[in-house]
């Protein structure tokens, strides 16, 4: 295959897994170039020569090696739907080289991808050996797992490039690929690196793949358009999978409701409210009213409020000069490499250079009149822009059998495991019961009112579920018959298992050793906002149960009482004296 006729599906075709590498030489201006093109057009991306150092990095990396710069990094879009990428600290942990395991429900197995940038170690009393013999030769798996390396190797062969004689760097890699029955993906001979300064080519950036995987891997090729005006060429691949279901994203649950149109939401329940009274009366199952008011709502959500769109994020201040830059500089050096002239050569060298520096301009031009027009809560974006965006996946999880978990279900059973083991009964004091039955009051529309419209609309509910906000609003509309559901519900002690579901956060705790121990992380919960609305009218009616009974709580109990307070347990005391 050549350079030019690729066989390019568009990246529309959301079977494929579209992979863009490229190495950056540690520059600023190369690295935006590169993520302005890969924007909608790849999954993800391999880059080479970060040179990132521990505390400015803004990414999560497998590598926890201090003092360092991390000079591989990989990236996979926000808004991905058709697989799940798992960092793999577990195989290898090392600032030059990263592994992450792809995983759909079609492709039998997961998929390890190995990104590697072949060098000298950054410690100046290792055996300065370079990263194929410190790292790679140490990953030994088994037959049946399926491999996809991609490197800027630093090494020379006649098996990709069929001018060397002199081989160099490559008897630890031949060894290891040979072993791994692994093939070469590049299209042979096809330079990856041109050297302006010597006007020579050479071939450095590689991909193998293992021999379960070759049939996957299509459509290798560089890409001319995505010139980024560096040394190496942008490659680009793609993983081929068969057709698959796709689920909605998790991160798309939520609600956008700051554009939602109040009104004809609440026109729509008016119009719907006399028919859905009549059903909700009908109905005689407390499970079935359950189903059918949160049906109601949803529906109604379905049609008048949109979830957030989570994409990616474009380059605000990337402008139609550097798109016409950017263009200028790939035809100039595509001229470059037929005639491959000095004076050619010299006009690549300064178009490139001003191309970078009008990056350098633009960017921080718009940054300046950003902040000299922010205003009022714009300050709090201006904060988000600037605050540290450290995303870390969950590591690989120890169960109680010392054994480490990769796949997702596997450590979420480890998890229930060790934080949810089953305990003792509880024990009941039949002593402290009272002997008469104590009358519970009945529940009015006012607590009912109460209990939703001073629910906090800021606090987080279930992410495929009805917010504060929106049940607030339903009220309005509706109110007759959240009154009908609530009342039956708790005056015959009816708690919906339906409502009880929740989504549980995994929250990392700070400053521990091994975060392999399921014990370093706790665990929240989400709960039903519907639910929450029940429990608060509970908490109301055995608030006033306790105060008009006197048995129930003594006189002198001070604590979690309305309207009493430090003056009373003041006055008690001087009374009692």
């Amino acid at each position: 295959m050549s350079q030019n006729n690729a066989n390019d599906k568009s990246f529309a075709n959301t079977l494929n897994i579209w992979i863009l590498q490229h190495n950056y030489a540690r520059s600023t201006q190369i690295m935006h170039a590169c993520m302005k093109f890969a924007k909608n057009k790849t999954d993800i991306v391999i880059l080479q020569e970060s040179w990132m150092r521990d505390e400015n990095i803004t990414i999560s990396h497998s590598s926890n090696i201090q003092n360092t710069y991390v000079r591989v990094l990989i990236f996979v879009a926000k808004n991905v739907k058709k697989f799940t990428c798992t960092s793999r600290s577990d195989i290898v942990n090392s600032e030059d080289m990263q592994a992450i395991s792809i995983a759909n429900n079609k492709i039998q197995k997961r998929i390890l991808l190995f990104n590697i940038y072949n060098e000298k170690s950054q410690y100046a009393d290792d055996e300065q050996l370079y990263t194929i013999e410190r790292e790679l030769a140490k990953v030994m798996l088994n037959s049946e797992q399926k491999v996809i390396i991609i490197e800027d190797f630093n090494a020379h062969h006649s098996w990709w490039n069929a001018k060397i004689s002199n081989f160099i760097r490559t008897k630890a890699l031949i060894n290891w690929v040979n072993l791994h029955r692994c093939n070469l993906i590049n299209t042979s001979d096809i330079d990856t690196y041109h050297s302006y300064s010597s006007q020579s080519s050479l071939i450095l950036d590689l991909t193998f793949a293992s021999k379960n995987m070759r049939n996957h891997i299509k459509n290798w090729h560089i890409d001319e358009n995505a010139d980024t005006e560096f040394n190496h060429e942008v490659i680009l691949f793609t993983i081929v999978t068969e057709k698959m279901k796709l689920i909605e994203n998790s991160l798309n649950a939520l609600y956008n409701l700051q554009k939602v149109n109040w009104k004809d939401f609440n026109e729509h329940l008016q119009k719907t409210k006399d028919k859905m009274i009549v059903k909700m009366q009908r109905i005689t199952s407390l499970k079935a009213k359950v189903i059918y008011l949160t049906e109601c709502i949803k529906n109604t959500v379905k049609l008048f409020v949109f979830k957030q769109w989570i994409c990616a994020k474009s380059k605000l201040w990337w402008n139609n000069e550097l798109i016409e830059m950017q263009k200028t500089l790939s035809s100039i050096k595509r001229i470059w490499k037929r005639c491959r002239e000095n004076d050619a050569w010299a006009e690549i060298v300064q178009m490139r250079n001003s191309y970078h520096d009008a990056i350098k301009l633009i960017k921080n031009q718009f940054w300046i009149n950003f902040l000299n027009n922010v205003e009022e809560k714009k300050v709090f974006q201006t904060y988000k822009f600037t605050k540290s965006r450290l995303i870390e996946k969950l590591s690989s999880i120890q169960n109680l059998q010392k054994e480490l978990k990769i796949e997702f279900n596997e450590k979420c059973k480890t998890f229930l495991k060790a934080m949810y083991s089953s305990s003792s009964k509880i024990q009941i004091n039949e002593e402290l019961l009272l002997n008469e039955s104590i009358q519970w009051s009945r529940v009015i529309e006012e607590k009912i009112k109460h209990a939703i419209n001073f629910s906090a609309f800021r606090k987080a509910f279930e992410s495929n579920d009805i917010s504060f906000t929106i049940i607030q609003r339903a009220y309005i509309s509706i109110l007759k018959i959240f009154n009908l559901v609530y009342s039956d519900l708790i005056e015959n002690d009816y708690h919906s298992k339906i409502w009880r579901e929740g989504t549980r956060i995994i929250l990392k705790k700070s400053d521990k050793l091994n975060y392999s121990i399921s014990k370093t992380y706790r665990i929240i919960t989400l709960l039903n906002c519907l639910d929450k609305v029940a429990e608060k009218i509970i908490a109301v009616q055995l608030f006033y149960t306790a105060e008009i009974n006197d048995k129930l709580l003594d006189f002198d109990q001070i604590r979690d009482r309305k309207q009493r307070s430090a003056i009373d347990a003041v006055l008690n005391l001087v009374h009692d004296a």
